[in-house]
């Protein structure tokens, strides 16, 4: 009697059972992995970084921002871009620092770096901070997804029409798909700047601009909006360390520097505090004050900048806890300041010092602030005079050209350099060449003599061409014409009525040719001529017939003889 055996498993569906649970498993640790990875929170913090006039307003900005991103929660997304620049120019915004957590210390080393240049190109800066949300990667914020815009401005300063830059970022906010939180802080902002700015926040969803005028007030700020005061975003403390794990390291504070010069800066490490603690920064001696609160990080440092201290002599620097009360102290010397040699005059240099009008100059000013901007310019200031705003490289010398298109030949224009930050100034005078007259220098005015009230025309020749011809003389008020294409002039001026009768001078001169000429100009009198008088003679009446005439004696003539005439 035979019996079947059992069927044995085919072999092939033991390998597929066993790569489908490998898969399985694979598949379930990368996406715990995944899961791991993704932040609760995404910030990311886009910085003006445009020209401001005072250098310390752009440094409290970058403070601000490196003290914020400091402060939060270790596992937040942190992200740096900056905007300013040229209009047109793709660079006119850029990421510093990628989104990712444990950035903190990168974004605070880069704000630092950054120095303030251009024009203010918010509106690139806010769509570029849009689009970096727009991708599945980097992970988005599980819970909350931020922009900080911080800026000194409120306006875009490539386009006039504002209402362009809010149709456009708001065109770009609803096609992203994305939730935003976006924030904005101001930073001194002009207050003819701060109505665009909140109409811009309101496109965007956001909420009223925070305005802030002090550095104190801006790091406040910016605290306040990275970290939360909702319960499931608060920091969490570490909890102590248990009793049988090793005693934690002691405080430690390094200094970048041990000696500064006066008004130097170094950067200041705390270490051996507990992740997430607030670590505050001071120094004692000759003057005290604070660096500020900064938050240790996940391996218990925390960083600060040390600036802003003159008085040589030595100081203790020290950090503390604000929970773990641990301390820590470093000494600083301040250095006395160097005697420094006279800084020179500022002296403005032209070349070339004459030029014919519409031709341009190089203007070369020296001995103004390494970094400030200064303004060269003729004429009067705006757009009626010609002018250049160049910036002083590190020896305190700015270049800039100016004239082009603009001046009057024969004239001289004063030419000045003013720095926007020290106030020091320096002068110089332009030169414009003389152009020829046509031909030899005639002008005559007529009638000749002219009665008072009447007009008198003025004619001439041989002046430049097409330039302005002034006339000044004490008879009528002066004025000024121009010279016709053949370098002729015709005018006419009125003579008061009450003008007394008299010779007068008619000066002309016209500044292009440096020419001058007088002419005369006479009135008549108008006073009414004397009536001639008429003297009647009475004629003899007729009488009795006259008698024979009688010899009439002649006067002694000059001879002494006697003279007679004797009638026939």
């Amino acid at each position: 009697m035979t019996v079947d055996s059992p069927p044995r498993p085919r072999r092939g569906a033991r390998r597929v059972l066993v790569v489908s649970v490998v898969v399985a498993l694979m598949a379930g640790v990368g996406a715990f992995f995944v899961l791991r990875a993704v932040p609760d929170y995404r910030t990311a913090f886009v910085v003006d970084t445009s020209s401001v006039k005072n250098g310390k307003q752009f440094l409290a900005v970058t403070d601000a921002v490196a003290s914020a991103a400091q402060n939060s929660a270790d596992g937040d997304s942190l992200s740096l871009r900056r905007f300013g620049g040229a209009c047109g120019d793709g660079r006119n915004t850029a990421a510093v620092v990628g989104p990712g957590t444990g950035h903190a210390q990168r974004i605070s080393t880069s704000a630092h770096a950054l120095s303030p240049s251009g024009k203010p190109t918010l509106q690139s800066g806010l769509l570029a901070g849009i689009d970096d949300f727009s991708g599945y990667y980097p992970f988005r914020g599980s819970k909350r997804n931020r922009i900080i815009v911080v800026t000194s401005h409120g306006v875009d300063a490539c386009t006039a029409d504002q209402a362009a830059v809010r149709a456009t970022v708001r065109s770009k906010a609803a096609d992203s798909g994305v939730q935003v939180d976006v924030r904005f802080v101001g930073y001194r902002v002009p207050q003819r700047e701060r109505r665009p700015l909140a109409r811009l926040a309101e496109v965007t969803g956001a909420a009223e601009p925070h305005y802030t005028d002090t550095p104190a007030e801006l790091t406040e700020t910016l605290r306040q909006l990275t970290v939360p005061g909702s319960p499931e975003v608060k920091h969490i403390d570490v909890p102590s360390t248990p009793p049988t794990s090793p005693p934690p390291r002691p405080a430690r504070l390094t200094l970048s520097a041990a000696t500064l010069k006066p008004g130097g800066t170094c950067t200041a490490t705390a270490s051996g505090f507990k992740p997430g603690e607030p670590v505050a920064f001071t120094w004692t001696g000759p003057s005290g004050g604070s660096a500020g609160t900064f938050t240790a990080g996940r391996t218990g440092e925390a960083v600060a900048r040390i600036h802003g201290v003159h008085k040589p002599g030595w100081y203790t620097v020290r950090v503390r806890g604000k929970h773990s009360a641990r301390t820590a102290s470093a000494l600083l010397r301040v250095l006395k300041a160097d005697n420094p040699r006279p800084r020179p005059s500022p002296k403005l240099v032209l070349n070339p010092t004459t030029v014919r009008a519409g031709e341009a100059t190089t203007a070369t000013a020296s001995g103004f602030r390494p970094g400030e901007i200064v303004d060269i310019w003729m004429g009067p200031w705006g757009h009626s005079g010609s002018y250049a705003h160049e910036k002083a490289n590190a020896s305190g010398v700015a270049v800039g050209r100016l004239g082009e298109d603009w001046g009057e030949p024969g004239s001289i224009q004063g030419v000045r350099a003013v720095g926007t930050e020290s106030g020091r100034q320096a002068h110089a005078e332009l030169r414009y060449e003389k152009e020829k007259p046509t031909g030899p220098l005639t002008a005559q005015a007529s009638p000749d003599p002219v009665a008072p009230g009447g007009t008198v025309t003025v004619t001439g020749s041989g002046f430049a061409p097409r330039r302005a011809v002034q006339y000044s003389s004490d008879l009528f008020p002066g004025n000024a014409t121009s010279a016709s294409g053949t370098g002729s002039i015709e005018f006419t001026a009125t003579v008061p009525a009450d003008a007394t009768a008299g010779d007068y001078v008619l000066h002309l001169t016209q500044t292009a040719s440096g020419s001058t000429l007088t002419v005369p100009v006479r009135v008549k009198s108008t006073a009414p001529a004397p009536t001639p008088t008429r003297t009647s003679t009475s004629r003899p009446s007729p009488g009795p017939a006259a008698t024979p005439p009688v010899p009439a004696r002649a006067p002694e003539g000059r001879d002494g003889a006697d003279r007679h005439v004797t009638g026939r």
